[in-house]
């Protein structure tokens, strides 16, 4: 979301029109859904590690769920970013100026929490699909037939998520503009030289991070979404307490080179796209620059 936001005046040149909040949901819902399709095996293994399953090549149990999750991520880019507008504008009192630091943080934080809302029952369904292997339709029936629409059943796993994509994307949308305009200014003639060496530098500084902090709440999560009867796994804390227990205190962290390897691939991938796709799909916006 952030590289959407801000992608269009890092670019070379003269400095192309800003897109209306439509048009960068437009892009971010491109991102979103091309970002699944191509990295969701990761995605899978990382959940399979959570959860104590096995290791598998078989793209028939890899792309299981792939629908409900390419739905799912182009809804939390397009969410995550249309929220921040009007957050920025609570938090600024609708005054034309720019966040500090704290604020840019805080901001990207709510952003994500809120954005959750919406987004976690249908990664429920994804990891659901994983577990079971049944159709789209079939598996929204059975998770509302057994848990309900509240939190055992539609939003099982909420609290989880919300810390996740909170911490996710105050990494992403708070920590990484403030590293890369620190790197900025205190490393010009090196690291900070060109917009793109200093979102790079930015990316492997807040992605692990934003990563490392938000993994255990991404594990509880992923365990109580795919332990729908509560067999053995309850509510948050208790789900915490069971995985180390068990598996001690590095199971929360179960996973993560998966995710972390996904979140920094997907930074490249976004900015690529958005920087490829953006020009044809609105070019009005880039009419300077031709």
């Amino acid at each position: 979301p952030v590289l959407l936001a801000r992608r269009h005046t890092a670019c070379g040149g003269r400095t192309p029109m800003p897109l209306s909040d439509i048009e960068n949901c437009a892009i971010g819902v491109t991102c979103g859904v091309a970002d699944v399709l191509l990295l969701q095996p990761t995605n899978y293994w990382k959940n399979a590690a959570q959860q104590n399953l096995p290791f598998t090549l078989n793209p028939a149990i890899l792309y299981r769920g792939v629908v409900a999750n390419a739905f799912n991520n182009g809804t939390c880019v397009m969410s995550q970013f249309f929220l921040k507008g009007p957050i920025e504008r609570m938090v600024t009192g609708g005054r034309a100026r720019k966040l500090n630091d704290t604020e840019t943080i805080v901001v990207g934080f709510t952003a994500g929490s809120l954005g959750s809302i919406v987004t976690s029952p249908m990664e429920l369904t994804m990891i659901q699909q994983q577990r079971h292997g049944s159709s789209l339709p079939a598996t929204v029936k059975s998770i509302v037939s057994e848990g309900g629409l509240g939190s055992s059943g539609v939003f099982r796993g909420l609290f989880g998520m919300m810390m996740r994509e909170g911490i996710y994307c105050m990494g992403f949308m708070g920590l990484m503009p403030v590293v890369r305009g620190k790197v900025t200014r205190d490393y010009p003639d090196t690291l900070g030289a060109t917009p793109y060496t200093a979102r790079l530098s930015a990316t492997f500084i807040a992605g692990p991070i934003g990563c490392f902090l938000s993994h255990p709440f991404d594990t509880v999560k992923t365990c109580m979404q795919g332990d729908l009867a509560r067999t053995k796994y309850g509510n948050p804390i208790q789900t915490a307490r069971t995985l180390v227990a068990e598996h001690g205190l590095a199971s929360l962290w179960a996973g993560m080179p998966w995710r972390l390897g996904r979140q920094c691939t997907s930074v490249f991938l976004i900015d690529f796209i958005s920087s490829e796709l953006a020009p044809k799909m609105f070019p009005h916006a880039f009419e300077d620059q031709y």
